[in-house]
């Protein structure tokens, strides 16, 4: 593993400190790290050499541009003058067609014998000018029972047993963070990323407020890190709050969770049902849409198009569109 495409750091040689129990008091653990407003976004290896010495970085070669030639019979291509080959493993997007303009990322270092370089990923791209990029992907794996911890700013917390991060700088930087396999491909000199959509491969902690989904995916650009579903969501206090959505999206500028499709909240007796419910865990309140929300509770029940929900309390305030309140029979 020599090439240019492939680099693994071997962590032990490096003195790293570890801390298996809490990788937040482990400062000296290796870390990628993007920033969005002035917001840092880490990604941290929590486990020791011993038990895994993933931590690596690919350098790869992106061209956007027109896509010239796309035979699939000889699993070949060119993209603005680049000549690739691919094969079974390669990311082809399956609706491209010549002179589309797209992103390749391909491999300069694993040739075939007309000294094509390999081809990773095809897809389609905003026209423009074409040009010529590095790519940096940088994979993390931490088995059980160590976890890869992915910070959000100061308050929020990601954690899974496999990261992937790839940025493009000023162009693309994106975060994967889920459960899965990673293994290095000695014939492509390449490692190859398998993630597993499995129940609760994912946590998300903010505040008293705790999620779990199949999958998170973060984009720089936007800001939002996506969580595919289903979500799972507790909520820790006097009064516990467990909930439920078909997705989870934090926005790492408003610093909310917000939880789409489906929203169900449990508390203390009262069942509430929603479109969309924003979490801001920063004032103890979270704000339910739906046509209508409704919650059902042994004091009646409540409907309105928005409602305030006091997440310590469970008390609601309908802000828009009261359409009923039925108190229960003496």
């Amino acid at each position: 593993m020599t090439s240019r495409a492939a680099l693994a750091w071997t962590l032990a040689l490096l003195a790293l400190a570890w801390a298996a129990d809490d990788p937040e008091d482990c400062p000296n653990c290796p870390t990628v790290e993007l920033e969005r407003e002035g917001k840092p976004i880490v990604a941290v290896k929590t486990s020791p050499d011993d038990v895994s010495d993933v931590f690596v970085i690919e350098y790869l070669d992106v061209q956007t541009g027109v896509l010239e030639v796309l035979d699939a019979d000889s699993r070949r291509a060119r993209i603005q003058g680049v000549d690739v080959w691919f094969d079974a493993r390669s990311r082809l997007d399956s609706h491209l067609e010549t002179g589309t303009f797209v992103w390749a990322v391909y491999n300069p270092d694993q040739e075939d014998e007309a000294g094509r370089a390999y081809l990773l990923e095809l897809l389609p791209y905003p026209a423009g000018e074409p040009a010529h990029r590095t790519l940096h992907r940088f994979v993390i794996h931490d088995p059980e029972p160590y976890r890869t911890l992915v910070r959000f700013g100061e308050d929020t917390r990601a954690y899974g047993h496999v990261a992937r991060v790839e940025r493009v700088k000023g162009v693309r930087e994106l975060v994967a963070l889920g459960d899965g396999s990673v293994r290095y491909l000695e014939a492509e000199d390449r490692f190859e990323v398998n993630f597993v959509e499995k129940e609760e491969a994912v946590e998300v902690v903010q505040g008293k407020s705790r999620a779990w989904g199949r999958r998170l995916d973060y984009d720089n650009a936007t800001g939002l890190a996506t969580v595919r579903g289903p979500i799972r969501l507790e909520r820790g206090g006097e009064k516990p709050l467990a909930g439920r959505s078909e997705r989870l999206v934090y926005d790492v500028d408003d610093e909310t969770l917000m939880l789409a499709g489906k929203v169900v909240l449990v508390q203390e007796g009262r069942t509430t049902e929603a479109a969309t419910a924003y979490v801001i865990e920063a004032e103890g309140y979270a704000y339910l849409y739906g046509d209508p929300v409704v919650s059902k509770g042994p004091d009646g029940e409540v409907r309105g198009l928005v409602v305030r929900y006091h997440l310590d309390s469970g008390e609601l305030l309908v802000l828009e569109g009261v359409e009923a309140v039925f108190e229960d029979a003496p």
